[in-house]
């Protein structure tokens, strides 16, 4: 019972001190802007449960969900934007508002069901006395939170959210989450995390992806990487001013630093709120959210925090757009996911500009078009079925990377496919740049090449315009899909 008196003593003396506060400010409103907040309340107000709608903070966070990925768009911030996400609530009938000036108050996010604040820096406005104290009483009577971080303390970001996270119950550290193969898919920094508990914000989840995130209150995991994964310590000199720029860890398993399993996602209840926190912005940006399973840990986070559970079921979302193309992968063998050299992440992105584009190894529901990176990765028969399935549909099949010489090799995703389909010699029509493998009465597998590679060392990377080499093989890329696709 002593922590709880204890607890007690410092809550009382929490608002004794806040009351001081704003007794010599002489307010705890806005200092100005285009909505000037109220005066603060005496009392903590209690949330209504007829708000409704998300309030995205773009006062203390960089907020791009208005730009995203789209073409022309090269800016790793601007296309890391969560357009997707939020024009999708939007469509669901969810009201999403921005704030970008003045302060929070508990006027303004009464009206709301949802704070989201994005991954927030130290060139922002820090967050106040008056605003710490009204997003803690916000959720304490009813509100929801959803919090973005980082790996480490990339752009100072944990020390920007230690104070409003203490008084939320929320631990917060300075390290990103590193693991080992085969959950270490590029790098020792982006990972795939499939181990989860029983909760709602991870429920049907499979696996998601992270590229670099970092270590949340294990008290609250509900995502956590494997035993093998570590907790990367990020150091840096006086002033900051030594690994500013980066703010990583060395990726690298130094003595001392912490085992897994280590939380990439937490929810937790604090009084009769909810809140939700991500240690990476990737996993809901544009460039990342529809691989793997990330756009599904969305979905389940947006309908617990909002209280709505039509926004859990994922068959809208992945059918809201149109053309949809199913990125096909192997959890075992990714590739739409892969940095390095040998991987497909450029092409991931660029289609992800363009298409409703999907990564990962889920073939329901059906799509327009099916794309493999590699033919030579292996498939289970299950798999085999689904596309040898969407083929008899009349779709068609792109596969970007081929051996010629391995082409039919039965180990591979065309011979597999044909097999599962009862085909056994299919009709090769040779167009300029791919061989087509037509199926009868059905539809095609498309062959770019064979022997021409389209990998991350051919197109271009997401973060800088092409060059002019770079753009005719993104143009070649570009056209293979829309004839892949059909009229």
């Amino acid at each position: 019972m002593g922590c709880f008196h204890n607890r007690d003593r410092r809550s009382r003396l929490y608002q004794l001190l806040l009351a001081a506060t704003c007794w010599v400010w002489g307010t705890c409103g806005a200092a100005g802007g285009a909505e000037p907040a109220g005066p603060s309340p005496k009392k903590e107000p209690t949330q209504g449960h007829g708000a409704d709608g998300i309030l995205l903070d773009a006062i203390h966070a960089n907020e791009f969900s208005t730009i995203g990925l789209k073409p022309g768009v090269y800016n790793y911030h601007h296309y890391c934007g969560s357009r997707f996400g939020f024009e999708y609530l939007q469509s669901r009938g969810v009201r999403c508002d921005r704030i970008s000036e003045g302060r929070l108050d508990a006027k303004r996010l009464s009206r709301y069901r949802l704070l989201f604040i994005n991954l927030v820096s130290a060139e922002r406005p820090p967050f106040l006395v008056p605003e710490i104290a009204a997003i803690r009483s916000f959720v304490m009577g009813g509100g929801s939170l959803f919090v973005v971080t980082e790996h480490t303390n990339a752009y100072f970001h944990s020390h920007v959210l230690k104070p409003l996270l203490t008084e939320l119950d929320i631990e917060s550290f300075n390290a990103g989450v590193c693991e080992e193969p085969p959950y270490a898919f590029s790098g020792a920094g982006w990972i795939a995390v499939t181990r989860f508990k029983p909760h709602p914000v991870t429920s049907g989840l499979k696996r998601i992806a992270l590229e670099s995130g970092g270590r949340l209150d294990p008290r609250f995991a509900v995502a956590l990487s494997s035993e093998r994964s570590w907790a990367d310590e990020w150091h840096t000199g006086i002033y900051g001013e030594e690994n500013a720029s980066g703010f990583s860890g060395n990726f690298a398993r130094d003595p001392g630093e912490k085992t897994g399993p280590l939380g990439v996602v937490m929810a937790k209840t604090f009084g009769s709120g909810r809140i939700v926190m991500v240690s990476d912005q990737n996993m809901i940006s544009d460039s990342f959210i529809n691989y793997a399973d990330n756009y599904r840990l969305w979905l389940n986070s947006m309908a617990w925090l909002l209280g709505d559970d039509r926004l859990r079921e994922p068959e809208p979302y992945e059918l809201w757009r149109k053309p949809r193309i199913l990125m096909l992968e192997q959890p075992d063998h990714p590739a739409f996911g892969v940095a390095d050299l040998v991987g497909c992440y450029h092409a991931w992105v660029l289609l992800s500009r363009y298409y409703w584009a999907f990564g990962g190894d889920r073939l329901s529901p059906p799509g327009d078009l099916i794309v493999v990176a590699y033919n030579d990765c292996p498939i289970p028969p299950e798999t085999a079925a689904a596309i040898a399935a969407h083929l008899l549909r009349g779709k068609n099949v792109l596969i970007l990377n081929a051996d010629s010489a391995m082409l039919f090799d039965e180990l591979g995703v065309t011979a597999r496919a044909l097999r599962a389909a009862g085909v056994k010699e299919p009709k090769k029509v040779t167009r300029p740049g791919k061989l087509i493998l037509e199926l009868p009465g059905a539809g095609a597998i498309h062959v770019l090449g064979p022997d021409r590679v389209l990998d991350n060392g051919t197109l271009s990377p997401p973060a800088r315009a092409p060059t002019s080499a770079e753009q005719e093989r993104n143009e070649s890329l570009l056209k293979a899909v829309r004839e892949a696709l059909g009229p």
